[in-house]
């Protein structure tokens, strides 16, 4: 999360800074907050399927 926060701050600095190759920089930094997205709910679906992340829902 932290990471993905870090991504974000990045690239608006990079949009206010620069001006010709901000657009790529951008682009750059939001892969890198997909990726992060990606692995972070990876993370949770191996969690839930291995039994380590447990579901304690009163309806369920």
């Amino acid at each position: 999360m932290i990471a993905m926060l870090i991504s974000l701050f990045s690239s608006a600095a990079f949009m206010i800074k620069d001006k010709k190759g901000a657009m790529t920089r951008s682009f750059m930094a939001l892969r890198v907050r997909v990726v992060i997205a990606g692995l972070l709910l990876l993370t949770l679906a191996y969690g839930l399927y291995s039994g380590q992340i447990v579901v304690n829902s009163p309806w369920g």
